[in-house]
């Protein structure tokens, strides 16, 4: 406390006549005693409140009692340095505004009004004002107003003791008004980012061009005390503030709301264009342009605030209070204006639905990469040096809370929990252990932040490069993005277990996971991201000796469609089991699929294949033709056997065609999901198809197979469910047997014959046999010669241009020795001169014998 008074306010005397005056003397140190112990008692009244409003009344209440006076006012100044509100007691408010008139100055002691020049109205008060006594307030070394004291009792004068009393009294109200004030602002502070926080919560879930902008103006109207407030968006939001010419108030609070709602203001010409314009606050008694039932109705205190966000204008808020209410001061600018701030950031992240962290999140299929990809992208948006995501798992149960061992993702620099510094540690565990969602950044250069995880809690560690203080921007962004996070760590979450459910209902219905001989098979859903669909494939092994193929495409995605998807192939299935005709199939299917809602437009193709022969009975309903490519890269649609999808028309008749598969040839059942693309005709995705099926004769089925998938991907991926089934004739040789030598020829045989079907020539079918019977000789004789109950494999794949066998044993062979019996050891040698290329490796577990030839 500093006293602004020039003079002590009590002073002693001196001694009197030593016995005339001894009472006096004692009277006046008793009353000096008196007025200095009721003067501490009311300045300690007055400071022990921190409420603005209350020490106000206190400074007058004391100021009164200190001076005896009847009338008491403490004259509040405003902005443009006039006395704008008043504390009373026992004046009303008119003539307390009297007041105003009257020269402070220091300070202004007057005995009888009626003869003061600027007092005339005062004393024309009832009762006539007599005296008169103002003292000035400075708080912060600015003047924040005056005390009046007043009487109109006659002759009744204030003394020199009352005024040092009153002035001592100023100076501790100063204090105590500077206390309560700041008291009130970190108290107001604290009610608007609270508010913020709301509005940032608000955005997180809902739709940013309703509900938030409703509580942003509404929050914004009751946090200052106004009688109105409005929100006004662009016409033209995508556009610049400089491109768009006009603002349309999207959300209103307080009076006129129906009135003012809606109403476009042009950006030229107005007081809020101006401010969305610049990108500036303003304090405003009076509006440019207009808004009818908002600015038309008189002038009164008013805050414009832009909102801008991603270095745009989002919008702009204006609130305005009654014409009798205090006006805005900066205070309240600032306040406003860090609302502002917090609601346009978080506008603008819900509003960019497709913000970086959310593709990451929505691209992710575990949560593990969701967390990965969310430290990466917050790395990048801060440029920081590290981030660390640490996720600590709860092993407790029930209500009981216990953490295991902390899983740590490092971008930027590898770290395990055990590489942290132990001070890092108790942070990350302290965030851990704090409220969720909430920002701590004590220490320049870093800030962290806790979330929940599906299995626990997740703390975000981000070390800036560079030692700043995070701001409120920061502060605001890294709460929205992790709010974020944590509700996309629990989709992902969710969407995981459910796709394993899916997955494994997708596996059970959609096809045998072992294949035949010669087929490859590729299943892709679109229906992201439970990867599941309602495409289909079937390869079944029937009675005869035959294989019963088909392919089906049900209408829709995702579940639904699986769920159809799994009824139609079973029944197919079923059919084709009991006669392994697919036009009689295709008719049966046709009826169920009629009765079975969600079947009604399903398309298929069924085919029978004979193994042996090549021979192909198909028959197709709706479905996009089979592809039959020969060894020369001939191709053929094959087309017939083709009528309506099923579902649509019962007894409709159902077709079969006939067609035997060259040696050497490749077939493809497909859905059109592999070739169908927006403004491309089908004819052309089929065409593009087929060509690829061409350039990959002479490769193995499951290379063509991968190949094709990634070349005919659009460049987003594919939209539609995806079935490709390839079988190239004759399917590969598979034989086993024991290591004897009495099974040769049972395995030459099966081998001449299986080389028959592949039409390869007889002269150069001679020289693989030959080779083969070399190989598998040396693994009887040699790789088996201390165990022969052993056994041998020999498996042959015919290509295009080359015909490749394997041979393998789980033996070890034995090291030719041709200088002790020159009649033997000539195997390798007559194997490496009838074939093109041959491999021999040996390893623990057995001796395995690559050998390719040339065909024609």
């Amino acid at each position: 406390m500093t006293d602004d008074a020039d003079e002590p306010a009590f002073t002693w005397q001196g001694p009197r006549d030593a016995v005339g005056h001894g009472h006096d003397q004692l009277d006046d140190l008793v009353s000096a005693r008196d007025e200095m112990e009721q003067l501490v008692r009311v300045i300690v009244e007055i400071g022990s409140d921190l409420d603005v409003d209350v020490t106000l009344q206190r400074v007058v209440a004391g100021a009164m009692e200190l001076t005896g006076a009847r009338y008491g006012a403490l004259g509040i100044r405003g902005a443009d340095g006039a006395l704008a509100s008043f504390v009373c007691r026992g004046f009303d408010d008119d003539t307390a505004r009297l007041l105003g008139d009257l020269p402070v100055g220091e300070g202004l002691r007057i005995e009888d009004l009626s003869t003061h020049p600027h007092a005339t109205e005062l004393h024309a008060h009832d009762p006539p004002i007599q005296a008169l006594l103002a003292i000035p307030i400075t708080v912060r070394s600015a003047d924040f107003g005056s005390l009046f004291l007043a009487d109109d009792r006659p002759r009744h004068v204030f003394s020199d003791v009352q005024e040092a009393a009153v002035r001592a009294l100023a100076t501790a109200a100063a204090a105590a008004i500077d206390n309560a004030r700041l008291f009130e602002r970190e108290r107001e502070t604290a009610k608007w980012m609270k508010a913020s926080r709301e509005i940032t919560t608000a955005l997180l879930s809902g739709d940013p061009q309703t509900g938030p902008l409703q509580l942003i103006v509404s929050r914004a109207l009751e946090l200052a005390d106004a009688e109105q407030a409005v929100l006004l968006t662009p016409s033209e939001p995508d556009l610049p503030a400089d491109e768009f010419d006009a603002l349309i108030v999207a959300a209103t609070a307080g009076r006129y709301t129906s009135e003012v709602i809606g109403r476009r203001v042009p950006m030229a010409g107005s007081t809020t264009g101006g401010v969305a314009r610049r990108g500036l606050p303003l304090i405003t008694g009076s509006f440019q342009y207009p808004i009818e039932g908002f600015t038309d109705v008189g002038e009164r205190s008013a805050i414009v605030m832009p909102l801008i966000g991603d270095d745009r204008v989002l919008g702009v808020i204006a609130v305005a209070r009654d014409p009798q209410q205090p006006p805005f001061d900066d205070d309240y600018l600032e306040l406003v204006s860090d609302f502002a701030r917090h609601a346009a950031i978080a506008l603008a992240l819900a509003a960019g639905r497709e913000h970086a962290l959310n593709q990451e999140l929505a691209e992710a299929d575990t949560v593990d990469e969701a967390v990965h990809a969310a430290a990466e992208e917050l790395r990048r948006l801060w440029r920081a040096r590290r981030v660390l995501a640490v996720t600590f798992p709860n092993t407790g149960s029930g209500t009981q809370t216990a953490y295991g061992t902390p899983e740590v993702v490092s971008v930027g620099q590898p770290a395990q929990w055990a590489d942290l510094s132990s001070d890092t540690q108790q942070q990350l565990s302290a965030l851990r252990e704090g409220d969720l969602l909430t920002p701590n950044s004590a220490k320049p250069g870093t800030a962290g932040i806790a979330l929940q995880h599906p299995e626990g809690v997740l703390v975000v560690w981000i070390d800036l490069a560079e030692q700043r203080p995070f701001t409120l921007e920061d502060h605001t962004l890294l709460t929205v993005l992790a709010g974020r996070l944590g509700q996309g760590l629990q989709r992902v979450h969710q969407v995981d277990q459910q796709r394993e459910t899916a997955l494994a209902l997708q596996h059970a219905i959609l096809g045998p996971a072992e294949l035949p001989h010669g087929f490859a098979v590729r299943y892709q859903a679109a229906s992201w991201p439970l990867h599941v669909g309602g495409d289909w494939y079937d390869i079944v092994d029937l009675d005869d000796g035959r294989i019963a193929l088909a392919v089906g495409d049900c209408v829709g995605h995702g579940l639904a469609a699986a769920t159809v998807m799994g009824q139609l192939r079973s029944a197919c299935r079923a059919l084709l089991l009991d006669n392994a005709s697919p036009a009689a199939a295709l008719t049966k299917l046709d009826r169920f699929a009629a009765r079975l809602p969600g079947a009604q437009c399903t398309t298929a193709v069924c085919a029978v294949l004979d193994p042996e022969t090549g021979e192909l009975v198909y028959s197709s309903a709706g479905h996009p033709p089979p592809v039959l490519v020969h060894a020369d890269g001939s191709t053929r649609m094959l087309e017939d056997g083709h009528t309506i999808a099923l579902g649509i028309r019962r007894d409709w008749p159902r077709p079969e065609a006939h067609v035997t598969m060259p040696a050497r040839s490749t077939l493809l059942l497909y859905t059109d999901g592999l070739v169908e693309r927006r403004r491309v005709a089908l004819d052309d995705g089929i065409s593009l198809a087929a060509e690829l099926v061409q350039d990959g004769r002479v490769s193995p089925l499951d290379d063509l197979a991968n190949d094709m998938m990634s070349r005919l991907a659009p460049s987003g991926g594919y939209q539609d469910d995806v079935v490709l089934l390839l079988y190239r004739h004759p399917a590969p040789l598979e034989l086993s047997f024991p290591a004897d030598a009495s099974h040769l020829a049972p395995a030459r045989r099966a081998l001449r014959g299986w080389l028959s079907r592949a039409r390869v020539d007889p002269e150069q079918s001679m020289d693989v046999l030959i080779a083969a019977g070399e190989a598998v000789a040396n693994a009887i004789e040699h790789g088996h010669r201390d165990g022969p109950a052993g056994t041998i494999s020999l498996d042959a794949t015919v290509l295009v241009d080359q015909v490749q066998l394997t041979i393998t044993d789980c033996g070890s062979w034995k090291p030719p020795e041709p200088a002790a019996n020159p009649h033997r050891g000539r195997g390798i040698m007559l194997m490496r001169g009838l074939m093109h290329d041959v491999t021999i490796k040996p390893e623990a577990a057995g001796t395995t014998v690559h050998l390719s030839a040339r065909i024609t």
